[in-house]
């Protein structure tokens, strides 16, 4: 199973069961930038793995997955905002780790993290693989991404 694979099965299982918001999954979308205000959930991965688990949302979109999610009825981006996305990027990179082929690989999650602001991008240093997949809800489209360090890892994007 490649790493697009994997983000997929995970991120549509999310939100299936516990966002329960309907995505679609978009085929053939190229890594852009993100018009407007912004945020990027991200976890860092250590151990056998290296790298991190990255979802970029346009701010309406972080804003509608929040309501769904906490049952909220928000309309700016604010602490419960910043959260909701940290957690997702939690539940996301956990999904990642438990789909992955190789169970007894040592791969541990960092906290979460969340940027939030105008024309930024998030980028490991060094050598590393881009995986990205995109989704779209109502309100938009999302990008999940994996940086992986190149070395030694055994799936390809």
């Amino acid at each position: 199973m490649e790493y697009k694979d994997i983000i997929k099965e995970a991120v549509v299982d999310i939100f299936s069961s516990m966002v329960l918001l309907d995505i679609t999954v978009l085929e053939g979308c190229t890594p852009g930038p993100i018009e407007g205000s912004m945020l990027s959930g991200m976890i860092g991965l250590a151990g056998d793995l290296q790298g991190t688990v990255l979802i970029h949302l346009p701010a309406p979109v972080a804003i509608d997955i929040t309501n769904a999610f906490l049952g909220l009825e928000i309309d700016t981006v604010d602490d419960d905002v910043k959260d909701a996305i940290g957690e997702l990027a939690n539940m996301v990179a956990g999904g990642v780790k438990f789909l992955l082929p190789e169970k007894d690989q040592d791969i541990e999650l960092a906290i979460p993290s969340v940027v939030c602001g105008q024309s930024y991008s998030c980028e490991a240093t060094g050598k590393f693989e881009r995986t990205s997949v995109f989704f779209e809800l109502g309100s938009g489209r999302f990008v999940v991404e994996m940086q992986v360090k190149a070395a030694g890892n055994t799936l390809k994007g």
